[in-house]
């Protein structure tokens, strides 16, 4: 059965602008953001869905105008140099439409598979920039020192980010597939 392209691009849209205002309200709660940037993301999980109910090539499309247009809006406008933005945002961002890509796992499905890698793939990209990029003072990029700061920096907002989204995302995928939009791409 061939999928109607328009419908597709409009839950395309939808997802991209429920991930910016998941990010935008994100930034009005105080617990969910660290001091010097990152913040456990709200925005991951639309990104997680599309993924889920229109395939992982639009899924990484919706993770990728998430950074777009976040970015039209004047969000993800810091960075030290191309590497630096690219390991801290695009990547990280569509990478997370990657996951429907992922077979299930013997008994476990490919919705709780995707999500956990896609969630390591985000923490390996933020951990790598700041070794490299965000390493503390008195210390060089790659030491030892970058190596544990950022790790010990990095962990906590990745990991619970991770565990939201691998509560929310399957309870809505199940919610939201009795409805008359089926999610294909789940294989359980």
């Amino acid at each position: 059965m061939k999928r109607n392209r328009v419908l597709d691009l409009s839950f395309m849209a939808i997802y991209v602008a429920l991930a910016n205002v998941l990010e935008y309200f994100g930034e009005f709660i105080p617990f969910l953001k660290m001091p010097q940037g990152g913040s456990i993301s709200l925005a991951v999980i639309p990104v997680f869905i599309a993924s889920y109910h229109l395939g992982y090539k639009k899924g990484m499309a919706v993770g990728f105008y998430w950074w777009l247009v976040g970015f039209m809006f004047g969000k993800y406008q810091w960075y030290i140099n191309q590497i630096q933005y690219i390991l801290d945002y695009i990547i990280p961002m569509t990478m997370v439409g990657f996951a429907s890509f992922l077979p299930k796992v013997k008994k476990v499905n490919n919705v709780y598979v995707g999500v956990f890698f896609m969630g390591v793939i985000r923490f390996l990209c933020t951990l790598l920039s700041g070794v490299y990029f965000w390493f503390p003072e008195g210390s060089v990029a790659g030491s030892s020192a970058a190596w544990i700061n950022s790790f010990g920096y990095n962990f906590y907002y990745n990991f619970a980010t991770l565990v939201v989204a691998i509560i929310v995302v399957p309870l809505l995928i199940n919610s939201l597939n009795k409805t008359k939009y089926k999610f294909n791409y789940v294989k359980k």
